[in-house]
């Protein structure tokens, strides 16, 4: 039965709106649509109502969620219904082996051996390019292949990187995602949908995939076909998706470093052109995951408003269509334009969200504490990807802070390190950097000089200028060779956080 809502988004138990995940709180339980009449908000009446009248193009049954991010206003159609996820169940898989990065369990830079068996059907490269023994990818190869062109083997190897199912799912249960799950690695996905039964651990060579495939009666592969339809694993609500991208943008789900690398990735993904993006203005970025199997066809991610409009999560499910692919990737595009249309012609007051919280207005003031450089940075770079590099600030002891900078190079090499500052101008050990010792000093109430020495030698002063609305930095590095040679260069980081 077809259920729609007009709502504002709230987390349920604590009051707070998917804007309060923006400044970095801790978050007490998933996204909750809080139902009123359309006369409530006339604007978002009309975005349901048009909702509604494109869903039916779809050819099947349609699930949309629509969240503004800066002020939590959301839009819902089939918000609690399970839809297959298709490829958009590698966004939770994403997570978790983010997540296992973030503890340490696992690096980015950790090479995996592709054996024949590892070899799977459906999308991707690995089985085209790759199916010769003696290949091996690091993790930050196959995240990227599963993300970005959706490789069903880069997904189950990641899949078993990031601890199976089981441990996908209660990462899911940590965040507080319910009605979400997954279950399966792709080559059992696929085989149980192609009627081909497959290892339990779904690792199953290509052509010993083929030949049992080739062995499936017509009847039996439209028998197994009905029956995945109405399967209830590795399916997902609108809801619990929309919740899982609302805490993994607010970097609830990761650390600010992973945070920043699947935001990135997501950005680029190459596939489903015609869906969330197909009618939008050109250009317009969206990082998002898209998922198609028999009749099934979704997207689901992140639209980036211009002019300061904000960020919209938008999922949309498609689910037992009769119509040909295009005609589902229309219907998605159609609604998504909708979507961006009235966010963008009606941005909102960013500080709204927060109401049930009077102490917090955005991601600025009171929740940066007493010093306006707390919070995340990100460095603004034309460094080719995957470089990155993140500064958290954060108080430390009394009015002092830790500074904290993880970064990852142009070749995928990462690195961490910190030091504690009580802005005193005193000289202290910086974790993560032998020999290396950071002093701190005031200049202004808009200017901090930093002195890093290696073994007693000053290496390197920073001039750290913090802009006026508090937002970006602007760093002057003077750095200093064995020789006395001196080389001027200059950096800015905004704020991505806090």
């Amino acid at each position: 039965m077809t259920t729609a809502t007009l709502a504002t988004a709230t987390l349920a138990t604590a009051a707070l709106t998917v804007a309060t995940l923006a400044v970095g709180l801790c978050v007490a339980a998933p996204l909750a649509a809080q139902s009123v009449t359309p006369a409530g908000d006339a604007g978002l009446g009309r975005l349901l109502a048009e909702i509604e009248r494109l869903a039916p193009n779809s050819g099947g049954a349609v699930g949309v969620g629509a969240v503004h991010i800066e002020t939590g206003r959301a839009v819902w159609f089939n918000e609690d219904e399970r839809f297959p996820m298709a490829s958009t169940y590698k966004v939770p898989i994403a997570v978790q082996l983010l997540s296992r990065v973030d503890r340490g369990e696992i690096s980015l830079a950790d090479m995996v051996e592709l054996e024949p068996a590892d070899i799977h059907p459906g999308s991707g490269t690995i089985s085209n390019l790759f199916d010769d023994p003696g290949v091996a990818l690091s993790l930050r190869n196959l995240l990227e292949l599963m993300l970005l062109i959706s490789d069903n083997s880069a997904t189950d190897l990641t899949l078993t990187a990031a601890g199976g199912p089981d441990a996908v799912n209660a990462r899911m249960a940590e965040l507080r995602v319910d009605g979400l799950s997954v279950d399966r690695p792709t080559s059992s996905l696929i085989g149980d949908y192609s009627g081909v039964e497959t290892p339990a651990d779904g690792r199953i060579s290509l052509s010993e995939f083929r030949d049992l495939a080739g062995n499936v009666s017509p009847t039996d592969r439209e028998a197994a076909r009905a029956t995945f339809a109405t399967d209830p694993r590795d399916t997902s609500t609108p809801r619990a998706m929309a919740h899982l991208l609302a805490m993994t943008w607010a970097g609830q789900a990761l650390g600010s470093m992973s945070t920043e690398v699947f935001k990135d990735i997501m950005l680029r993904v190459q596939t489903g052109t015609g869906r969330i993006k197909g009618v939008l203005p050109p250009g317009t970025p969206v990082g998002h995951k898209t998922g198609t199997i028999g009749g099934t066809t979704n997207d689901v991610g992140y639209i980036y408003l211009p002019d300061g409009a904000g960020h919209v999560i938008t999922v949309v499910f498609v689910k037992d269509s009769d119509r040909p692919v295009p005609a589902r990737e229309a219907t998605i595009a159609q609604i998504s334009r909708a979507i961006y249309d009235y966010f963008l012609f009606n941005p909102g007051d960013a500080g709204s969200g927060s109401a049930a919280n009077p102490g917090l207005a955005s991601a600025g003031g009171s929740a940066r504490g007493d010093n306006p450089r707390f919070g995340v940075w990100k460095l603004r770079s034309d460094a080719p990807r995957p470089a990155i590099n993140i500064m958290t600030y954060e108080p430390r002891g009394d009015g002092g802070m830790r500074i904290t900078v993880e970064s990852t190079n142009a070749r995928g090499g990462e690195s961490k390190w910190s030091y504690d500052t009580m802005f005193d101008g005193k000289f202290r050990p910086v974790m993560g950097r032998d020999g290396v010792e950071t002093a701190v000093e005031v200049v202004d109430e808009f200017t901090n000089r930093i002195t890093s020495r290696r073994d007693g030698r000053v290496t390197q002063v920073i001039i750290n200028v913090l802009s006026e609305d508090g937002n970006r930095i602007d760093n002057e590095y003077r750095s200093t060779d064995a020789n006395g040679n001196e080389r001027v260069s200059h950096a800015v980081y905004e704020r991505i956080g806090g």
